[in-house]
């Protein structure tokens, strides 16, 4: 699937193309040095594009779990740095604790790495879901690879090119922002304002 960047506004060094996927990188890269065995999990906090807080998923020797949201939790508290309004990317989906320290902290969106729920913790998500429900926060899943069901169609349909004349009738639009305020009417071939 082709990727489609916006280009970055003038004068803006700090915009992220497609930050989604990259804060979620971040977040993989940091879940490389988790020490848990069976569910390695790495975690960062985002408020206005800057990173304020990371953490990673742990095994202690006495087999005490600290889940990575957590610990970033804890990490961005522990430099007093204010979370309200922040974003938080990990690479697992969170626990009903983490949920609820996130919410506490003013988070309102968990965006985690999509892949199989971990059948060991499966009533443990469930938990979660349903607190992030209740204090009405958002939990959104994002995929890095591309589903191969939702690519482009390259079959041609046999199309008539007498009727196309040349151009590919399942292409998508070509969407320009600053024809927004006009109104196409179907109907006529005038253009409203």
């Amino acid at each position: 699937m082709k990727n489609v960047y916006m280009p970055s506004p003038a004068g803006d060094p700090t915009y992220i193309k497609n930050k989604d996927h990259y804060f979620i990188d971040v977040a993989i890269a940091i879940s490389k040095a988790s020490t848990h065995p069976n569910c390695p999990g790495g975690c960062i906090i985002v408020r206005d594009r800057e990173i304020i807080g990371d953490g990673r998923s742990l095994l202690t020797d006495s087999k005490v779990e600290i889940d990575c949201i957590s610990y970033a939790i804890a990490a961005a508290a522990r430099n007093g740095t204010p979370a309200i309004g922040a974003v938080i990317y990990t690479t697992r989906y969170p626990f009903s604790m983490s949920v609820f320290q996130a919410h506490m902290m003013g988070i309102h969106k968990i965006v985690f790495l999509g892949h199989e729920w971990e059948p060991f913790y499966k009533d443990e998500f469930r938990r979660a879901a349903r607190i992030a429900r209740e204090l009405k926060m958002s939990i959104e899943p994002i995929y890095t690879d591309d589903d191969q069901r939702f690519t482009t169609n390259t079959y041609d349909r046999n199309t008539d090119q007498a009727i196309q004349s040349g151009k590919n009738p399942y292409a998508p639009d070509e969407y320009d922002p600053s024809d927004s305020k006009n109104i196409h009417d179907e109907n006529t071939t005038t253009i409203r304002s």
